[in-house]
């Protein structure tokens, strides 16, 4: 009996065994690469999701400010505020004609050369 033969058959047996460990491992390899994208995009899922009823939440606030805005705008006309000056007595009276200044120029460059003269004048101690 030749130990030739046997060598052989090991030596094949061997290069077939890493053959086979090696294509185990890249099948793991690639399943775990499988795995975490599925794993990512069921995350990306959930935030979208989660968004969405952010997104609800903030389009009903709003609905509920518009309707506040719309109460707020029945309940400050003349009339209705005369009628509440009259029920709880405060006692307050329409502006007079001296009292009211009319703006001519334009309301925003003024307030802009309001606001650059006094951050002039905080400067300049």
């Amino acid at each position: 009996m030749s130990k030739r033969p046997t060598q052989k058959t090991s030596h094949t047996s061997s290069i077939l065994n890493r053959i086979i460990w090696l294509t185990f491992a890249l099948f793991l390899f690639v399943g775990m690469f499988g795995l975490s994208t599925v794993y990512l995009r069921h995350e990306a899922a959930k935030l979208a999701n989660e968004n969405k009823v952010l997104y609800a939440e903030i389009s009903e606030q709003k609905r509920h400010i518009a309707e506040l805005g719309a109460v707020i705008a029945r309940q400050t006309t003349r009339d209705q505020l005369k009628s509440l000056n009259n029920v709880y007595s405060l006692g307050l009276q329409l502006p007079r004609e001296r009292q009211i200044i009319h703006v001519i120029e334009d309301p925003t460059k003024r307030l802009y050369e309001k606001q650059t003269q006094s951050m002039l004048t905080a400067s300049t101690f």
